[in-house]
């Protein structure tokens, strides 16, 4: 029983598409009309009543394979002797004992929860994926499970915001004849770097079909690489030297039924007759098919089908795999559940993974695993898959072992022991593929570039001042050459880039200056280097066709504190409750939440943090029990004008514990000492580092030298970690200076400013009005000649 939405929501993709179309702005394929659900109006069928999910633990394979033919589904990520966790009818559990098998319940009544899932569900839906116009990444798309027109879409929507680096294709077909598309992300073709030369990197998502955060993940990768393309020059420099496949939904018969008739259904949904529908996808794959962990029994949750390959969807992802020939160099299949990353083999017990290819897995999941761990805690353990279980005719087997291709399985969250297990609530979603992003930027560079660079860009600098740069080369499939790393840099948009040799600092890193620069001109600059092999590298791979670039500007500072003393700052309000994580002055320790250093460059050390202890676990010392309020000292914004800025570094952490994303962090401007308060923001997003915030006085407040600012973070979540930390806070304006008896702007004062006055002057232009008063005589020539001769 499918209940379809009404045409509307199609209608009006087309609409929008053609729209776009006909701006020139975008070239989508034609989507077909896809089944889609009203979930407010459908109920589910009650498929689980009377059905539980417990964990057993068995000691020999007779029991095992007893127990496996009392089983509707096993949940565990490992299927074999010890633990494991099973569906089962709740009439059938007795029988376990009669075994000898014990058990404990994890999931009482199957039935209840997935109401309770969906409950949750429908209460998230919060954005419907509505099509735009000119697409752009949201975050507010991932608070809520997708289904498959929605995510085919968005999918297609990106492509036809941004053709020049995305672009939509239907590879084939499924069993009930559903279009599996993938998504090419690449930069623009250009004769010194075809696109058709890159390397190819394959990502898929929701082969088992009940697995739906892995779609949503692989669908925020997409998101989030094509909005970061303008903007982050590691994501960029990626792009343009790399064709990312994204395969969203490899198992669209599978995923469709999970929504309209049976939530935890794994396999496809081949008619294997008797009564029996399935095919384990992960299992039919060609390479050593048909061994360990595999089922010849049709009704099997890992049936591996007749023969190898004898799924469409699996040879629609064998020949799109194939079609790339040697370029293809990259692949992972994005799973749930159990917050794993295994590398092949699988296949059979005791297999190894082959030198020297076994150290690269083994490296490349460990620091993926880390990088995970940096942004949100969460731990992700690196091993071989078959250490596992044995798993033969899986995609990374054949991909490595038939391709020789470097392939991942990633088991994404929760970990194995949260009986959320295929359908954690929806607010798992985001930090799910927000920490999986940093980690698919690692594999990115660690399995298509010789050497790895990385730079944080500097938004604006000071003028007439060089500017410390630093570069940070990691080695790859090649060998940097010390000696070779080179800033080269220009003041302005012409003009020869002048090569300054860079300092090796240690740690693969190297430091050189920017030129100094006049107030608002721009610095464009690039770095090249070499491998020891006589290989030429450029950051920006584009080098000085596409270099970086940033604005000299003057800084006027009334206030700056790096909270390295105490500077008059006070904690708490008659309005805090917070029991624990009140605001302190401290050097912050490392939590999954917490910075483990403040942000100050130098020998800065300290900051105002939540609680500085990391104590005993991750939610021992966060806020607790209310809000904790943070007020600055007394500011003086009068001194700067109209022109001054309140700019401070914050961190922020609210997507952890049992109630992630419910709390937010308020900061707020007064200027009047704090009796009355207005909201400069409200912080509610996870990054994991340190953000600069920046505000205009005078686009919130009249600037007086009585302002204030205060930061109120608060835990009103049941189970939520919260954390936050200030740093760096200053009172300043930021621009150049003009001289205002520079009437042509080039900067200098000269004959042409004098006789653009004298023009202006004669023809009573307001430009030489330097009185203001509406008059042109004697005083307006004085005051002019006294700015042109005093340079002020």
């Amino acid at each position: 029983c499918l209940m379809l939405r009404s045409a509307q929501y199609t209608m009006a993709a087309f609409l929008s598409l053609a729209i776009a179309t006909a701006a020139g702005s975008a070239q989508p394929i034609a989507l077909p009309q896809m089944p889609s659900l009203d979930i407010h109006q459908f109920t589910p069928p009650q498929n689980y009543t009377g059905q539980s999910i417990i964990r057993i633990r068995t000691t020999t394979q007779d029991q095992l394979d007893r127990v496996l033919d009392l089983t509707t589904s096993v949940w565990s990520e490992r299927t074999g002797v010890g633990l494991l966790d099973i569906q089962i009818h709740t009439n059938q559990i007795p029988m376990l004992k009669q075994m000898g098998v014990t058990h404990d319940v994890l999931i009482e009544d199957l039935q209840a929860h997935h109401d309770a899932q969906w409950a949750a569900l429908k209460a998230a839906e919060l954005d419907r994926a509505q099509p735009r116009g000119a697409w752009t990444h949201n975050d507010a798309w991932f608070s809520n499970y997708k289904q498959f027109a929605d995510i085919i879409s968005q999918f297609n929507a990106i492509a036809a915001a941004r053709p020049d680096i995305a672009e939509m294709s239907d590879v084939g077909d499924s069993l009930n004849s559903n279009d599996i598309y993938a998504l090419t992300i690449t930069g623009p073709d250009s004769p010194e770097n075809p696109r058709t030369a890159r390397p190819v990197v394959i990502w898929n998502g929701a082969q088992h079909a009940r697995e739906w955060v892995s779609p949503m993940t692989v669908s925020y990768l997409a998101s989030k690489l094509v909005d970061e393309y303008d903007t982050d020059s590691r994501v960029s420099d990626l792009i343009n030297n790399t064709r990312i496949v994204i395969v969203p939904v490899m198992n669209p018969d599978g995923y469709l039924y999970t929504w309209s008739n049976e939530r935890y259904w794994r396999k496809n949904r081949r008619n294997n007759g008797g009564g029996s529908f399935g095919v384990d996808l992960n299992r039919n794959w060609g390479y050593e098919w048909g061994g360990q962990g595999a089922s010849s029994f049709p009704g099997d949750e890992t049936y591996h089908g007749p023969s190898a390959f004898s799924e469409p969807e699996t040879q629609v992802m064998r020949d799109l795999a194939q079609s790339y020939g040697d370029d293809l160099v990259a692949h992972i299949d994005y799973h749930t559940y159990s917050q794993l990353i295994l590398w092949p083999f699988g296949y059979a017990d005791g297999v190894q993974t082959p030198e020297p290819d076994r150290t690269f897995f083994d490296n490349l999941a460990t620091a993926m695993s880390d990088e995970i761990l940096d942004v949100s805690g969460v731990f992700y353990d690196p091993i071989q898959s078959v250490d596992l279980y044995p798993a033969a005719g899986d995609s990374s087997d054949w991909f490595y072992g038939e391709l020789g291709v470097k392939s991942l399985t990633i088991e994404l969250r929760p970990d194995a022991n949260d009986f959320d297990g295929f359908d954690p609530d929806p607010s798992q979603i985001l930090p799910t593929a927000r920490e999986n992003y940093a980690a698919a930027l690692l594999f990115l560079e660690r399995t298509t570039l010789d050497v790895s660079f990385g730079f944080d860009a500097p938004q604006i600098v000071e003028a007439q001042t060089p500017t410390p740069v630093s570069l940070l080369l990691t080695d790859i499939a090649a060998q940097h050459d010390p000696s070779s790393i080179v800033l080269l840099a220009r003041t302005g948009t012409s003009g020869e880039y002048t090569p300054t040799p860079m300092v090796d600092s240690g740690d693969n890193t190297y430091t050189a200056d920017l030129p100094p620069a006049p107030c608002g001109e721009v610095i464009e600059y690039y770095f090249t280097a070499s491998t020891t092999g006589g290989d030429a590298l450029s950051y920006p791979s584009e080098g000085a066709s596409s270099p970086l670039s940033v604005l000299a500007q003057e800084f006027n500072i009334s206030f700056e504190d790096d909270m390295e003393t105490d500077t008059g700052w006070t904690v708490g309000s008659s309005s805090d409750t917070a029991s624990t994580g009140i605001w302190e002055r401290a050097v912050p320790q490392s939590t999954g939440a917490q910075p483990g250093s403040d942000h100050t460059d130098g020998a800065g050390t300290m900051c105002w943090v939540t609680g500085a202890s990391a104590g005993s676990s991750i939610g021992a010392n966060d806020i607790d029990g209310g809000a904790t309020t943070l007020t600055s000292p007394i500011l003086d914004a009068i001194a700067l004008g109209d022109d001054a800025e309140i700019a401070y570094w914050r961190w922020y952490s609210n997507d952890q514990g049992a109630s992630p994303n419910e709390d937010e962090m308020l900061v707020e401007i007064s200027n009047d000492l704090g009796n009355s308060w207005t909201t400069l923001e409200v912080v509610s997003e996870n990054t994991g580092q340190w953000i600069e915030s920046r505000f205009r006085v005078a686009d919130y407040v009249e600037p007086t030298d009585m302002i204030r600012v205060r930061f109120i973070a608060s835990d009103f979540g049941d189970g939520s970690i919260v954390e936050a930390a200030i740093d760096d806070v200053r009172v300043e304006a930021v621009g150049c200076d003009k001289n205002r008896a520079d009437l042509n702007g080039d900067g200098e004062l000269n004959f042409f400013d004098v006789s653009i006055f004298l023009n202006a002057f004669n023809a009573q232009d307001p430009i030489a009005d330097f009185t203001d008063d509406g008059q042109f005589n004697f005083f307006d020539v004085s005051n002019f000649l006294a700015l042109f001769s005093e340079g002020i």
